[in-house]
């Protein structure tokens, strides 16, 4: 075991109980509605999407760290950080990219980390989730007891993020920075495919979550 790996009861061993599981996948794949869906069934979940939106709030370590090493140009007119043009700034400029992951990423992880030993500490028996869209690409895997991809098709993918406001360029950009779902796939211990219906999306999280 990694020094690194969050530590679990020795006698957790089902599925369900108390373990830890990565949760990662394409992109516009379903990951925060999977999170939903494992919520109603009493699961833990954290968001790595949800911690950089509070890290990014004006004042937090994240919002500051970032204003000290690019400026106050990031911010809008009422000082708060400008997500999108920090985005548009990321995908100009690759420096930008690496400044904003380098001070970012270990803050996200710092935090989830801290959150589920605080819930195993609280709960111990409930399982946790945590989303993680670059589970693969930030070198975490090995934080967990098991790891799971939301798939589709980059096709699919395309049409929601494109459905969703995005434009091809900020697509291609983004894309290029993940793992194919193929390959996420294959280093995962489940996948879950998500191109049709809710309830078939939920049948999967079942037969997951409640193997028989």
């Amino acid at each position: 075991m990694r020094q690194d790996k969050i530590p679990l009861e020795r006698d957790v061993a089902k599925l369900g109980h108390g373990r830890v599981f990565g949760v990662t996948g394409a992109m516009a794949a379903g990951k925060s509605t999977v999170g939903r869906m494992l919520v109603e069934k009493g699961w833990r979940v954290i968001e790595a999407d949800e911690i950089v939106h509070r890290l990014y709030e004006r004042g937090a370590e994240g919002y500051r760290k970032l204003v000290d090493a690019l400026g106050e140009g990031i911010l809008d007119s009422s000082k708060n950080l400008d997500r999108g043009l920090l985005a548009a700034t990321m995908m100009r400029d690759s420096s930008v990219t690496a400044t904003v992951n380098h001070l970012i990423h270990p803050l996200v992880r710092q935090t989830w980390k801290s959150e589920v030993s605080e819930s195993l500490r609280l709960q111990p028996h409930r399982s946790v989730a945590v989303i993680i869209p670059l589970l693969f690409e930030a070198g975490v895997e090995e934080s967990f007891d098991g790891k799971v991809a939301i798939g589709c098709r980059e096709a699919v993918s395309r049409r929601r993020l494109t459905e969703r406001g995005l434009s091809p360029e900020a697509i291609d950009y983004w894309m290029g920075k993940q793992w194919a779902i193929e390959k996420k796939a294959q280093a995962c211990d489940q996948v879950l495919w998500n191109e049709g219906s809710l309830d078939l999306l939920r049948d999967q999280v079942d037969r997951w979550v409640e193997p028989k």
